[in-house]
């Protein structure tokens, strides 16, 4: 849970990421500027019925202020890998928590606070959106209990023509979990990304799949050197730093044949998972129609 809050944090407190993902899925246009947002606490204080005094973080929390440097409302965003049936409460006590700092630094003016979920998960959000939805109680009664609704977008079955309207690298975030879904090669883009390595960080922690995480040096490298990185060019570091470390490690072990193979495997369930075929991913890492069937039928 830290790991996915950590790696969360880095890609959308960029600001122009930020407000990308909200004037797209939320407003449905520019309302949000990127210039006037600062970071906000995003951890509250609160009190039980026992008085006892407890801590609640959210994932990232933002300040919205005018060109006076007024804070016109603050937005949240909570990234969910699993669908949360309590997720209501917890945005209520989120919002509630921010409202209530803002009593307690004895604001002139109670500002609104917004927060929405995004649903990294392969499958829709299919738990309750708002309190009354978890109520069980008599129907005579719902009238009377205050609702809470939340905000809720499913990333992996955003519409085509929603994900082009990101202007950040939130495009391809939503673009990879959307094709990774539908078993189609999530690493086709040629749009050069800002922040790659926060990109590859991000889509590490939500799929579980550390593999990713070796096409960072990748892109450390081509940073280094002034080049562009892009998806698709992240596609064939992982593979080329895959059979390159297979060949040291098999050097260096004197069993470069096994070792090889060995590390080769990893690779070659990654392309078969972005839809490559047989004879694509042996033409890509220069082996065997037959070597990708025997690792693959394992």
């Amino acid at each position: 849970m830290a790991e996915k809050d950590l790696v969360s944090k880095k890609i959308e407190d960029y600001n122009e990421v930020f407000a990308d993902i909200y004037n797209t899925l939320l407003f449905r246009s520019p309302v949000i500027n990127p210039d006037w947002l600062k970071a906000g606490p995003t951890e509250s204080i609160y009190k039980t019925d026992n008085k006892d005094l407890n801590s609640q973080s959210r994932d990232i929390l933002k300040k919205y202020h005018d060109e006076t440097h007024l804070v016109i409302s603050s937005f949240g965003i909570e990234n969910q890998a699993s669908i949360d049936k309590k997720m209501p409460i917890r945005i209520m006590g989120y919002d509630a928590g921010t409202y209530h700092q803002q009593l307690k630094d004895r604001e002139s003016e109670i500002t609104p606070v917004i927060t929405i979920v995004l649903n990294m998960a392969d499958k829709k959000w299919d738990a309750p959106k708002s309190i009354h939805e978890m109520l069980k109680t008599d129907e005579k009664l719902v009238k009377y209990v205050q609702n809470y609704k939340i905000h809720v977008f499913d990333i992996a079955f955003l519409e085509d023509d929603t994900i082009e309207s990101f202007t950040s690298d939130f495009r391809e975030i939503a673009r990879f979990f959307k094709k990774k879904r539908l078993g189609d090669n999530p690493f086709t883009s040629q749009m050069e990304l800002a922040h790659p390595e926060e990109i590859i960080e991000f889509i590490s922690v939500f799929t579980q799949d550390k593999r990713y995480l070796d096409g960072i040096p990748y892109i450390e490298n081509v940073k280094k050197e002034g080049g562009a990185v892009t998806m698709c060019a992240v596609a064939d570091a992982l593979i080329s730093e895959g059979i390159r470390k297979g060949k040291l490690e098999g050097i260096r072990e004197g069993k470069l044949e096994g070792k090889l193979e060995g590390k080769l495997e990893g690779k070659i369930e990654l392309l078969h998972e972005m839809n490559y075929s047989i004879s694509e991913i042996a033409s890509r890492l220069g082996i065997s129609d037959e070597q990708v069937k025997k690792i693959l039928q394992k």
